[in-house]
């Protein structure tokens, strides 16, 4: 072969390999533009309806799960979401994730009608556990100054398009049903508004199923007409489960005088907005006092034997900036510090307590922000 053959051979080849590599490239860069990030405009999914601390007696039958087959919200639900199709066709989400200011997590795909909400929860009772210092159980999730942050992708012809939804920053500090919702483009907290698509169901579950759930007797619910009391256990072993159970008002009277139950009270705290649930076994409460500089209680006593009282004292009202959700308490009876049981729900501080017949006081103050370092 001449010099002049090989010449245009290699001239051939040096060709095809620049016009494969020039192929591969363009390929690469028409697919590395199938996927666009849309940071303007209305997302098709946008959130209408935040709720960021709800109680967790909070239950919300026919409506539309985003995940899964189920049609109710709760009855463990502290927090969840409210998604919207803005768009007149189904939507297909995936790579669906959630900020929250309580940590984030991805979901599973979500299939979203023409125009249709459905419901994802964002928080339960189970996620929100805070752990020893203090008590154990579940303590309110962060519900200050909370921007959700709601990012998925829509399936395409070119490859998929990425969407980012923000809120503006919510708080709810009262762990009750209303919610932020977006009205006329305008964020305004009220009463929740659900939507429901299914037939809802009447049916009330009964306080054994409520309490498998982990609600606690103040915050059951019971028929219209009925009232919780409390069967009488060993008022000398802390750890022995209570048994709610709702009663009509005639028979609850009649089975408190007959020594069966004690009644869950709910009385007023004087020179404060709150109200204080308790239930007792063994002893009469007289008098509560607040104390509105160390955010603490006394209660005043009338015994008939050693005694069990559990205390739901509002949050609102014994946390303070100071302590936060990590304080532990000073627990006295006439004087003497005695051991307690401390539980945190959304909206309480728990408080089980035992005490021996002829105590006149209880009294319980948050311990100083200092004693519960090291």
């Amino acid at each position: 072969m001449s010099d002049i053959q090989e010449m245009k051979t290699l001239h051939t080849t040096i060709t095809l390999i620049l016009i494969i590599l020039f192929t591969c490239i363009q390929i690469h860069l028409v697919r590395a533009d199938t996927t666009t990030i849309l940071d303007t405009g209305i997302p098709p999914i946008i959130v209408t309806q935040v709720e960021l601390w709800g109680p967790i007696s909070f239950y919300a039958d026919g409506v539309r799960s985003c995940i899964d087959n189920n049609v109710s919200i709760g009855p463990w639900a502290i927090a969840w979401l409210e998604l919207y199709n803005t768009k007149n066709a189904a939507m297909l989400i995936n790579d669906v994730d959630i900020k929250d200011g309580n940590g984030e997590g991805g979901y599973p795909q979500i299939t979203l009608g023409p125009n249709e909400h459905c419901y994802i929860q964002i928080q339960d009772r189970f996620t929100t556990r805070i752990g020893v210092g203090g008590g154990l159980g579940n303590g309110a999730p962060i519900h200050d100054n909370a921007t959700i942050i709601f990012s998925y992708s829509i399936p395409s012809f070119a490859g998929k398009t990425h969407y980012k939804y923000s809120t503006p920053s919510l708080s709810d500090d009262y762990g009750d049903t209303r919610t932020w919702q977006q009205v006329d483009g305008k964020w305004i907290f009220k009463e929740a508004n659900i939507i429901h698509e299914f037939p809802v169901k009447t049916t009330l579950l009964s306080p054994s199923r409520q309490a498998q759930y982990g609600i606690y007797a103040k915050d059951l619910n019971c028929k219209a007409g009925s009232v919780v009391i409390i069967k009488k256990s060993d008022p000398t072993n802390e750890y022995l489960q209570d048994t709610p159970v709702c009663v009509t008002l005639s028979s609850a009277s009649k089975l408190v005088d007959r020594g069966w139950g004690v009644p869950l009270q709910e009385v007023p705290m004087p020179n404060t907005n709150s109200t204080l649930s308790y239930y007792v076994e063994g002893s009469k409460v007289d008098r509560i006092v607040p104390d509105l500089s160390d955010h603490g209680l006394t209660l005043s006593l009338e015994t008939t034997g050693d005694s069990k009282m559990t205390l739901f004292v509002p949050r609102s009202f014994i946390d303070s900036p100071e302590i936060g959700d990590y304080a532990s308490f000073n627990v006295t009876a006439d004087g003497n510090k005695i051991d307690y049981h401390e539980h945190l729900t959304p909206t309480d501080r728990m408080f089980t307590i035992l005490f021996q017949n002829g105590t006149k006081s209880i009294h319980v103050i948050p311990r100083p922000f200092t004693e519960n370092q090291g």
